[in-house]
């Protein structure tokens, strides 16, 4: 049997850590803190079970699909300065979640927080249930999506913390040729791990009262993006005042409402450049698009955003654009 393998990286930009999970699953994961990202990406794959464990300094925003014959079940490991959400629900860290297949992954990281996302087929998955007579693990408990079971769930991110890090220190051990089989006895012990008894399990978690009236004022923000926009003009065209939107905000992104809408802009300037034909291509007139009319602090702020230059991004497609030429 093939042994393991094993990737570690650390991106500064959200876009080279979504190209590096998506080997099964089609995700887009956005920055929503104009803060520069830290990110630690461990990757730990086998032929039934993979692991990601990734380590964030800012907040993000995973949304897309997952991989087709294979159920996530995402994990915890350590809480951030804010909630996790998922599907605008609160989760909570002795919490198991994401695992419905039919659900596409959308989800809120919060700055300072570790998550793990083991990845198992299927198919391995509903054999190893079937031996273990756990007929009640099915569709329906997929569907769930999420399982609440204080100090139960302790006993598995235990196991997770360890193996984070034993790969990190002592990799070797997770690349022989015995290294396949010790991961994937995780799934008996996740397997095991869920309780029988529904009186133990709550699927019920909190959404903030405020939510409807972020994902209003997000949405306004994606459609006026071109347009001027003051947190003044942003509450009447919302009908609200600051007090409730800020909090709001804050709750779900860890994040004000300018900060949040500035994030987007440079996102799209960002999307903008990558497109872009750098030999007929201005990035101020695109800055000035989305109302960035000093050049010097809007260079500032997309370096500390994305790590680099907006010129070095617009070199970056140049070099793309050659290559595919050749």
């Amino acid at each position: 049997m093939p042994g393991s393998s094993i990737f570690q990286y650390h991106f500064r930009n959200s876009e080279a850590l979504s190209q590096a999970l998506n080997a099964r699953r089609q995700t887009t994961i956005r920055q929503l803190s104009l803060k520069a990202l830290q990110c630690n990406l461990l990757l730990i794959e086998s032929e039934q079970v993979g692991f990601s464990f990734t380590r964030v300094s800012s907040p993000l925003q995973v949304k897309g699909a997952k991989g087709k014959g294979y159920l996530e079940f995402s994990f915890i490991l350590q809480p951030g300065q804010r909630d996790f959400f998922s599907h605008e629900q609160a989760v909570p860290q002795d919490t198991l979640f994401g695992f419905d297949p039919t659900r596409e992954v959308n989800l809120i990281v919060p700055g300072n927080s570790i998550i793990c996302v083991a990845q198992i087929q299927q198919d391995a998955f509903e054999l190893c249930a079937e031996l273990m007579q756990r007929r009640d693990l099915n569709i329906h408990f997929l569907k769930t999506n999420f399982i609440t079971a204080p100090g139960i769930m302790a006993g598995v991110q235990a196991y997770l913390k360890q193996l984070y890090l034993t790969v990190l220190h002592q990799p070797e051990y997770f690349t022989d040729s015995r290294s396949s089989s010790r991961l994937e006895d995780f799934i008996p012990l996740l397997i095991d791990s869920i309780p029988y008894d529904s009186a133990w399990l709550s699927s019920s978690l909190r959404s903030p009262r405020r939510f409807d009236l972020v994902k209003q004022a997000e949405e306004y923000m994606q459609t006026h993006l071109e347009t001027p926009i003051s947190l003044i003009s942003l509450c009447k065209a919302l009908h609200t005042s600051e007090r409730p939107l800020t909090y709001g905000f804050q709750e779900v992104f860890g994040v004000s409402p300018m900060a949040y809408l500035k994030a987007l802009r440079l996102q799209a300037v960002r999307t903008q450049l990558q497109l872009a034909d750098p030999e007929a291509t201005a990035i101020a007139d695109i800055a000035n698009l989305y109302g960035f009319h000093s050049l010097g602090h809007f260079s500032r702020d997309y370096k500390t955003m994305f790590g680099e230059l907006p010129s070095e991004t617009l070199k970056q497609t140049s070099e793309i654009n050659f290559y595919i030429s050749c």
